[in-house]
């Protein structure tokens, strides 16, 4: 099967960024350096081609039943103009992916799966609507979605669109979906635009002062913040509670999973934990973690924070924080301390 490319993708080889394949689509990994990409999200304004990700367009006078049902959140709880990040889970209680969705009217909401996830997460879904009046459109391959990040990104935005956003609201401008979202941990926005809009927009945004950005500062960047990577921090057998996502469930509410997760509650189970080194080292994925000199657990994501100037990790732990650990990397043990995520 053939890579699929993007509507940027020919301005990406022009910038001679470095692509790489991701979940099926060539994709721009690094335009300069991370430092150069992390540092200016963190300090001014980037932008990410995330147009890999998925548009499923939720329609129907049951679209709030329903979401409400195949997700940790109620939607009788979200008002018009809102987005809420939320888990799409088995019945066992494992998470399938995990999403934003945005209601754009009384019965009509934008749900973004992950871009590895789309097949799966369309089919979980529409295996639960029947005697629903509900309608699931993918629409992934009309849109592109670039991802605005950083604390300049309202003003960028401003001079693009005449829009002033809060976190977590949604607008439609010029045909444009417009979230205040993202995965950064900065203040930014998620645009979700026509395809033969997608490159003037990439151009303004770049005019105004964004730096382009590619999956390799995003990494750097979510990780600092303690947010997880579908499908490499969460692979299908862990729960929202073992991700110590409680927060994203509204217990009030009957949902696909609910009863597994009742259950789990009553018992002790690892929790995604953050480790921050204290000997220098960069740790990385599938790295062993260490208690006592003996192996507990092994690290889901690991890097060297740009911020911190320090290694950073998440493993699943049973450890509680404060806890002395150590991580394997390159057959030598480097100290560590448990710490509760976001690092920065």
């Amino acid at each position: 099967m053939s890579q699929q490319k993007t509507a940027l993708n020919q301005m990406h080889h022009e910038m001679n960024a470095k692509m790489v394949d991701f979940a099926g689509w060539e994709m721009p990994i690094l335009f300069s350096s991370v430092l150069e990409e992390h540092n200016s999200v963190r300090n001014s304004s980037g932008i990410f081609d995330v147009s890999h990700m998925g548009q499923f367009f939720v329609k129907g006078k049951d679209s709030e039943i329903f979401l409400s049902k195949v997700t940790t959140w109620d939607f009788s709880n979200l008002s018009v103009g809102r987005c809420r990040y939320c888990h799409i889970l088995r019945e066992n209680g494992t998470i399938l992916d995990d999403t934003i969705v945005s209601r754009l009217d009384s019965d009509s909401f934008l749900l973004v799966p992950n871009a590895s996830m789309i097949e799966s997460v369309l089919n979980h879904l529409n295996s639960y609507r029947a005697d629903l009046d509900v309608k699931i459109t993918d629409r992934s391959n009309e849109y592109s979605c670039i991802a605005l990040q950083g604390p300049n990104s309202p003003s960028v935005l401003k001079s693009l669109l005449d829009l002033d956003l809060q976190p977590f609201s949604v607008e439609i401008v010029n045909n444009i979906i417009i979230s205040g979202t993202g995965y950064t941990g900065e203040i930014g926005y998620e645009l979700f635009i026509p395809l033969d809009a997608s490159t003037d927009v990439w151009s303004q945004a770049l005019d105004l002062g964004s730096i382009p950005c590619g999956l390799a500062s995003r990494d750097t960047l979510r990780l600092e913040k303690g947010m997880l990577l579908s499908g490499q921090d969460f692979n299908g057998s862990q729960t929202p509670l073992n991700t110590g996502h409680e927060w994203v469930i509204d217990w009030d509410h009957d949902f696909i999973g609910k009863k597994a997760l009742l259950e789990q509650k009553m018992q002790n189970y690892p929790v995604m934990k953050g480790i921050l080194l204290e000997d220098r080292g960069i740790p990385r994925h599938d790295c062993e973690v260490y208690y006592n000199d003996k192996p507990v657990s092994q690290l889901t994501s690991g890097s060297l924070s740009p911020s911190l100037g320090k290694g950073i990790a998440l493993a699943y732990l049973t450890q509680e924080i404060g806890s002395d650990v150590s991580i394997l990397v390159r057959n030598k043990h480097l100290k560590g301390k448990v710490v509760k995520p976001p690092f920065l």
